[in-house]
């Protein structure tokens, strides 16, 4: 009897070890992929709006394989300053499985440009590519290479809502709409907008539609629900709304230009409600000056890269070398995009 047992007993372990033996060799082990290896068909760029259309460059690389299983492999090109270390790349291409991407001029401008990069300046910049495999497994990176690139201005593409109102005849085809962008890409908009009528009433919508728009919900608040947002009194706004907190204000502006090449004083600037932008014809000593609304640095504008657009904050003053009579126009136009120019 006790015989009998034994040889059961050790049959079943048996049986259970093969199990397991069989178990385990079906589980897939997952690897970290090859590294792919990169290359471009040129380093060195000068771009031009006149060849926006030509294509710029094509970068290619090898597969990453031997994951471990028969993967999808995604494909991300990164680009960052020269220097940075990859800190904080921007992701100019993805895709499945592609071994190759070419950028026409204006493409690749495009993404310079949204590195709030200064145009007319050459910048060197590293390009590289990243495998990987859904979340599973490690991301392999290509060795980089170099891009040296002197881009040519475009305004920087942000994400948008719209403002239909009665001030454009609650229309989205009329060329009067204004937008407002979320410069960090956190559903925080702004922009300016020019209500020519006391009263005036509007709505934001996230899409040049109705399907997905926001009202007035009492104490700043936004809602799917509410009332036409209003704007009191006519005049040049400065709009903000929050899509996160759904909150939203309107400030009123009137705009001058201050600073040491102005004498420290405030010289109104006039707004042309033609072109909806702002212009001064003034005499400025050597020294610099910066754009502010309402006499106040609550909200200003100010230049600190010197290449002609403005970014918010009084610190970067725009320097002048020489006084003399100088006309100054602004143009807060393009949400996200604000631009000046100086001529003596």
């Amino acid at each position: 009897m006790n015989a009998w047992l034994n040889k059961i007993i050790v049959g079943s372990f048996c049986v259970m070890g093969l199990l397991s033996c069989e178990k385990q060799d079906s589980f897939t082990q997952v690897k970290t992929g090859t590294t792919p290896t990169f290359s471009a068909t040129a380093t060195e760029f000068s771009f031009s709006e006149a060849t926006a259309g030509d294509d710029a460059v094509t970068y290619s690389w090898t597969a990453s394989g031997d994951w471990g299983y028969r993967a999808v492999v995604n494909y991300t090109l990164q680009i960052d300053e020269k220097g940075n270390g990859f800190r904080k790349p921007v992701e100019a291409f993805s895709a499945n499985n592609s071994l190759s991407k070419t950028f026409t001029v204006a493409a690749l401008n495009q993404i310079i440009n949204n590195m709030g990069l200064a145009a007319g300046r050459q910048h060197e910049l590293v390009i590289r590519v990243k495998a990987a495999v859904d979340t599973v497994g490690d991301q392999v990176y290509s060795d980089s290479v170099l891009l040296t690139v002197t881009p040519y201005y475009v305004p920087k593409v942000y994400p948008y809502v719209y403002v239909p109102g009665a001030y454009e005849g609650w229309s989205f085809d009329d060329a009067r709409l204004g937008a407002l962008a979320s410069v960090n890409s956190d559903k925080k908009y702004e922009g300016y907008l020019y209500f020519p009528d006391a009263n005036t009433e509007f709505k934001v919508t996230t899409a040049k539609g109705w399907d997905v728009n926001y009202g007035d919900g009492g104490g700043g608040a936004m809602s799917s629900s509410g009332g036409n947002m209003k704007a009191a009194e006519a005049g040049y706004y400065l709009m903000k709304a929050d899509l996160n907190a759904l909150t939203w204000s309107v400030t009123k502006t009137n705009w001058s230009i201050t600073g040491s090449a102005a004498g420290g004083a405030d010289k109104a600037m006039t707004f042309s409600a033609a072109t909806k932008k702002w212009s001064i014809t003034t005499t400025l000593q050597a020294g610099s000056f910066y754009f502010r609304a309402n006499n106040a640095n609550t909200i200003a504008l100010s230049d600190d890269d010197n290449n002609g657009v403005l970014t918010a904050g009084s610190a970067g003053a725009i320097s002048i070398e020489t006084a003399g009579t100088y006309t100054i126009t602004m143009d807060l136009n393009n949400p996200g995009n604000y631009i000046y120019t100086l001529a003596q």
